[in-house]
């Protein structure tokens, strides 16, 4: 059996390079190499190329039943979908926002929890007028919980709209406040509107996601990556890193975004129980209300007393936003490759697996709050703060 190993100068340079990986470090230029040089590299990548090849060939064979058995899975979660939403006064509303994707009232997962008081949507940054007026006036929305990145913020356009007069504040990666502002565009001048904050806590930047996937992924696909990104090969890069990355699917930056945004998903969950707490109505949100907002609705409705089912239930909703958005990460061109229909999707084994992730890595969804600083009292206080009372 042909064994291949990198030439001496990579073993040498293999630590700093495996964090090159990404672009994770910037490292200094490299001599031109000699005709012998790129002889041995076109060898060396033509000798890795034919060993992924042979392996995804028997790969393949093994994935046909996995993917009649993930169908199958998909086709009983969307019947146990039909039969498990509770439909809430606000539905109508909600399915009048035209500017706005995948909102509903986290009430419509259980008859437990009382309607009205806490929304899950796409971002509402481009929202139009009359969503506004419903949002704010109609279903009275106080407090927004944005889980976007740095990177989505940029995209933004309408928050004059949605923000008008209100108050912004925005959370480091430890949970603390680091900016305050104020939104002084008086579009909705003379409109009777109750006051209103955005909370910024992202919980997927790229440089987590590096770090993530440096955890995850075999370490031999890791380092031949960066061989073939130190060479500038960058076909072959993709052709050993996407793969692995596509074979992970979502429950791999479920795991990533479990394990790295610990303290802002407690955050995040400290200001939603806040807000419930207060009485004031609360709309969380990412690009797409899909898989940001789909990990913090799980943990909520967890907190909550919900079973796994009513769980993947909830999420399983979200299987027909049919994009992809991942803190920007997607558009990342060390990432070209990630299959869309993998990352678009939302089936039950990606929030299955993530709920065994957790209770084999943390003892379980409630386990892994008390662990990130959100505990059982806190907990208590959600699931009163959604479950108690009229308002």
């Amino acid at each position: 059996m042909l064994a291949l190993k990198p030439s001496t100068k990579a073993a040498s340079l293999a630590p700093r390079r495996l964090l090159c990986l990404l672009g994770h470090l910037s490292p200094r230029d490299n001599p031109p190499a000699t005709v012998q040089q790129q002889r041995r590299q076109w060898q060396q990548s033509q000798q890795v190329r034919a060993l992924h090849s042979s392996s995804t060939v028997g790969r393949a064979s093994m994935e046909e039943p996995a993917a009649a058995a993930a169908a199958a899975e998909k086709a009983r979660a969307k019947a146990a979908v039909a039969q498990a939403v509770h439909p809430s006064p606000s539905a109508k509303h909600l399915s009048q926002l035209t500017n706005i994707l995948n909102a509903r009232d986290l009430a419509e997962a259980s008859p437990k929890l009382k309607p009205g008081r806490l929304i899950r949507s796409g971002s509402p940054a481009h929202a139009s007028l009359e969503d506004v007026l419903l949002l704010r006036r109609e279903l009275h929305v106080q407090q927004l919980v944005d889980f976007r990145s740095s990177e989505e913020h940029k995209e933004d356009t309408a928050w004059s709209l949605m923000l008008s007069n209100g108050v912004i504040k925005t959370y480091d990666s430890y949970g603390a406040v680091v900016e305050v502002s104020v939104d002084h565009n008086a579009a909705l001048h003379g409109v009777e509107l109750q006051d209103i904050q955005l909370h910024r806590i992202s919980l997927m930047e790229r440089s987590r996601v590096v770090r993530g996937m440096m955890t995850k992924l075999p370490v031999s696909t890791l380092l031949w990556a960066g061989w073939y990104k130190l060479w500038g090969n960058r076909k072959d890069m993709h052709g050993v890193l996407m793969p692995e990355i596509n074979r992970g699917g979502l429950l791999l930056i479920y795991q990533i975004l479990a394990d790295t945004s610990q303290a802002d998903i407690a955050k995040a969950l400290q200001v939603i129980t806040a807000s419930l707490q207060a009485r004031q109505p609360c709309m969380f949100f990412c690009k797409l209300g899909k898989d940001r907002t789909g990990l913090m609705a799980a943990l909520v409705l967890a907190a909550c007393g919900l079973s796994e089912e009513e769980i993947v239930a909830d999420y399983v909703r979200s299987d027909g936003v049919h994009e992809v958005a991942l803190g920007g990460i997607e558009k990342d061109s060390d990432l070209a490759g990630m299959d869309q229909a993998v990352f678009a999707a939302a089936p039950p084994e990606a929030m299955r697996g993530l709920m065994q992730y957790l209770k084999e890595r943390y003892g379980g969804m409630r386990q892994y709050m008390e662990y990130i600083g959100f505990g059982a009292e806190q907990q208590a206080a959600l699931r009163r703060a959604m479950t108690d009372g009229e308002w």
